[in-house]
């Protein structure tokens, strides 16, 4: 016969880092800054990898923004695969279509974790600069997005500088927003704060599926999954702004 298994077997979460950072002429001023809080970002991301291994896939897609181009200089890539930038790899220049940036990064990521069984995706949004040269969508059509894409477990916290980030946040229904100083260390200063907050929130998530695992917590449907996670990611963010 058979011994009965104590445990549930693992399955893993996927984990999709997703950073939108504005690349219009105006962050050349941050761009030093910008370039080493990514780099910080994508350590915690590495060691998060390393420490919740047993719970957590991690994948990194950092999508950099201006009228020119939105370019993918990772698109859901294993995070040991991604590789630190380096200055060459951030050019500032022209303009800010952040919504455009946002709709098809968002877009392109929800058709991709459709099918997957148990995924999240933590989106952080960074400029310097509101909104000025979109095409493709607008404020009313990134909201709603932004609220279906809630509704699926996605976490979302909005950066800026030289703006009322809260009220931006608040037009396009993001909860978590946070001001940063136009400068080098007010750039750095706010990026490693998101970078321990996804680490709050992992950790969170790690002790959730492994109670699951244990038999500890209820099975749950997709809808609760999803309104779990949200939670759970609100609340780590809560925490860091509090410390």
């Amino acid at each position: 016969m058979e011994e009965v298994k104590d445990k549930q077997e693992m399955k893993k979460t996927q984990v999709f880092n997703v950073i939108i950072l504005d690349r219009s002429g105006s962050m050349e001023c941050i761009r030093q800054a910008a370039v080493e809080g990514f780099n910080e970002t994508l350590a915690g991301i590495k060691k998060a990898q390393e420490k919740f291994a047993e719970t957590q896939d991690h994948f990194v897609s950092l999508v950099t923004f201006c009228s020119c181009e939105t370019k993918h200089v990772f698109d859901k890539t294993p995070v040991a695969d991604a590789h630190p930038l380096k200055m060459e790899d951030f050019q500032p220049c022209c303009t800010t279509p952040l919504y455009d940036a946002m709709g098809i990064t968002l877009t392109a990521m929800r058709k991709h974790v459709k099918e997957i069984e148990d995924s999240v995706v933590v989106v952080t949004i960074i400029t310097d600069g509101m909104e000025n040269a979109s095409h493709e969508y607008n404020g009313k059509t990134i909201k709603e997005l932004v609220e279906r894409l809630r509704g699926e477990g996605w976490t979302f916290t909005y950066m800026g500088a030289n703006q009322d980030s809260m009220e931006v946040a608040t037009n396009l229904s993001i909860r978590n927003s946070r001001n940063f100083a136009y400068s080098h260390e007010g750039t750095r200063a706010s990026m490693g704060k998101d970078t321990c907050t996804r680490m709050n929130f992992f950790s969170r998530l790690s002790c959730m599926k492994m109670q699951e695992a244990d038999g500890c917590a209820a099975p749950m449907s997709a809808e609760e999954r999803h309104n779990l996670y949200t939670s759970l990611a609100d609340e780590a963010f809560d925490e860091e702004e509090g410390k």
